[in-house]
C-alpha cells in the first residue's frame, strides 16, 4: 500500500511570489495569534511574505505545493524582481516554521538518474489551515506590490536586470493598467465546482484568483515576446477544446477571437508564397485547432519520424486519444505531409514564430484600449471579451491584423464563448430553470469579485 507521501502530486506547484504587498493586512491576526514572542523586523518582513503565500497558495488549492529554495543562490534581495528585498534569511524562517509544525517541509533533491533538481516543497500544515479558515477574503486586489514587475526580459534563461529606457516604461505602464483591470474582472468558468483543471497530460492547473498578466522577452529578441503568468495561459489544446464555450468575464455574455482564422495568412506571410488551409469540416478526425498544431509541431520535428511518433506519444495532448495510430498517421498525411505547400516548411526543427505573433496582436489591443477599460484575455490563440463591447473590439482589432499579418479587408467574425442566462429574472422568471447550473465556487467568486 502506497503511503501517503507517495501519493502527494509534486509537480502541482508554484514557486513563491517575492512580488507581494506585504503591507496588506489580511494575515496580520494570524500572525498575532500564531506569534506571541517579539521578533526583529528582517524576521517579521520575511515571515510576513511566507504566510502571506502560504495563504494564497491554500487558497488556490488544498493540495498546491509552495515552492522555495534552500540556498543562498536562489535568492538577490537587490533584484528589480523582488521589490520587498526578500534575502536567504527566508531560509530561517521556512525552518522556524517546520520546528513550530506550522508548514509540511518536502526537502528537494538533485535526481541523478535525470540530471535535474527538484527545489524544496512546503505546504501549510493543519494548525496553519486552521487560522487561515478564519480569515474572510474580501477582495483580490491589492496582493501585489505596488513596484510589482510585469516585464520579464530574460538572459540565457535568467531573469536579467536590465536598465529602464522609453520602450520598457511604455510596456510597463500598459502592463500595470492591464492587471489592474483584470484583477477587478471575474474571467472563469460558472459550471466548474473544481479549484483545478487537469491537461493532456495530467499537469494541475489552479484556477488562481490572483492572476497577473506577465510579458516576457528575450534580451536577444526583445522584438518577440510571450504573454503569460495567469492560469488561462497554462492551458493546453486537449483541456482548451473543452472548456473553450464556458469561460465567462464577469457573468455576462462572453465571445472570442479565433485568431487561428488567420493561421494560413501568416504562413503565406512568412513564405511569400499562398497557402490556403480549410477551416471547417475537413476530416473526421482532425479539428481546425488541431490542424494548426500539428503543422506547427511538423515545422519544429527534425525528421517526419520524430514528428509522427511525438504525435502518438502526445495523443491526449492534442485530443486525438479516442484514435488509433493508423487513423492519426492517415490524417496526418492527407491534410499535412501530402500538402506540397507546407512541405517546404516541414522538418525544419524550428519555431514559426506564431505564438510570438498571437501575443504582439493581444499586447496592441491592451495598448490600444487601456483608457477604455475593458477587460479582454488571451487564451492560447483566441482573445476573449464581453460581447457587448464586440464592435469596439472589432474596430482596434481590424487595424492590428491588418498591419501585423498583411491582410486587406479583414473581415471579423466574433465566437460565442458563453450564452448563458445570466439577466436578473423578477419573481416568476426565478421559478424558470437557468440553462446552466452555477457552481459554489464560481458563486463563491462572484462575490469576491463583487460580481452581481
Amino acid at each position: 500500500m502506497k503511503s501517503q507521501t507517495d501519493q502527494l502530486d509534486f509537480d502541482f506547484s508554484r514557486p513563491i511570489d517575492f512580488q507581494r504587498n506585504i503591507s496588506s493586512e489580511i494575515i496580520d491576526d494570524c500572525i498575532s495569534e500564531l506569534f506571541k514572542e517579539d521578533k526583529n523586523s528582517l524576521f517579521k518582513k520575511h515571515l510576513k511574505i511566507l504566510m502571506l503565500e502560504l495563504y494564497y497558495c491554500w487558497i488556490e488549492s488544498e493540495k498546491q505545493f509552495l515552492t522555495v529554495s534552500m540556498s543562498k543562490r536562489g535568492y538577490n534581495s537587490k533584484s528589480r524582481y523582488n521589490p520587498n528585498n526578500i534575502s536567504s534569511y527566508l531560509i530561517k524562517v521556512i525552518n522556524f516554521l517546520v520546528k513550530n509544525n506550522l508548514i509540511n517541509f518536502h526537502a528537494g533533491f538533485y535526481d541523478t538518474r535525470t540530471k535535474k533538481s527538484r527545489l524544496t516543497r512546503i505546504k501549510s500544515s493543519k494548525i496553519l489551515i486552521n487560522q487561515f479558515e478564519r480569515i474572510k477574503l474580501l477582495s483580490t486586489q491589492s496582493v501585489n506590490h505596488r513596484k510589482k514587475e510585469y516585464l520579464l526580459i530574460y538572459n540565457k534563461g535568467r531573469l536579467h536586470e536590465y536598465k529602464d529606457s522609453y520602450e520598457t516604461q511604455e510596456i510597463r505602464a500598459i502592463l500595470e493598467n492591464h492587471n489592474k483591470n483584470i484583477s477587478k474582472t471575474l474571467f472563469d468558468i460558472p459550471s466548474l465546482e473544481k479549484k483545478i483543471l487537469i491537461r493532456g497530460d495530467n499537469k494541475k492547473i489552479s484556477i488562481s484568483p490572483f492572476s497577473s498578466v506577465f510579458y516576457k522577452q528575450d534580451i536577444e529578441k526583445l522584438g518577440e515576446g510571450l504573454i503569460g503568468g495567469c492560469w488561462w495561459n497554462k492551458i493546453d489544446l486537449h483541456l482548451f477544446l473543452n472548456i473553450k464555450n464556458k469561460l465567462t468575464i464577469n457573468n455576462a455574455k462572453t465571445s472570442y477571437l479565433d485568431l487561428t482564422n488567420y493561421f494560413s495568412n501568416y504562413l503565406s506571410m512568412i513564405s511569400n508564397s499562398n497557402i490556403s488551409l480549410q477551416l471547417k469540416s475537413f476530416s473526421k478526425i482532425l479539428g481546425y485547432d488541431q490542424l494548426c498544431y500539428l503543422i506547427m509541431k511538423g515545422f519544429r520535428s527534425k525528421t517526419s519520424t520524430n514528428f509522427i511518433n511525438s504525435v502518438f506519444r502526445e495523443r491526449k495532448k492534442f485530443s486525438l486519444q479516442d484514435y488509433t495510430s493508423s487513423e492519426i498517421n492517415k490524417a496526418i498525411k492527407n491534410h499535412i505531409i501530402d500538402n506540397q505547400k507546407l512541405q517546404k516548411f516541414l522538418y525544419k526543427g524550428k519555431d514559426i514564430g506564431w505564438n510570438f505573433t498571437v501575443s504582439k496582436i493581444f499586447f496592441k489591443l491592451v495598448s490600444e484600449i487601456t483608457g477604455i477599460k475593458i477587460p479582454v484575455f488571451l487564451v492560447r490563440d483566441k482573445i476573449y471579451f464581453p460581447s457587448d463591447r464586440e464592435s469596439l473590439i472589432f474596430e482596434k482589432l481590424e487595424k492590428i491584423i491588418f498591419y501585423e499579418l498583411n491582410i486587406n479587408n479583414v473581415k471579423l467574425r466574433a465566437e460565442k464563448a458563453s450564452n448563458f442566462t445570466f439577466e436578473k429574472k423578477n419573481f416568476f422568471g426565478r421559478l424558470v430553470k437557468s440553462n446552466i447550473d452555477f457552481s459554489k465556487r464560481y458563486l463563491d467568486n462572484k462575490k469576491l469579485f463583487g460580481v452581481k
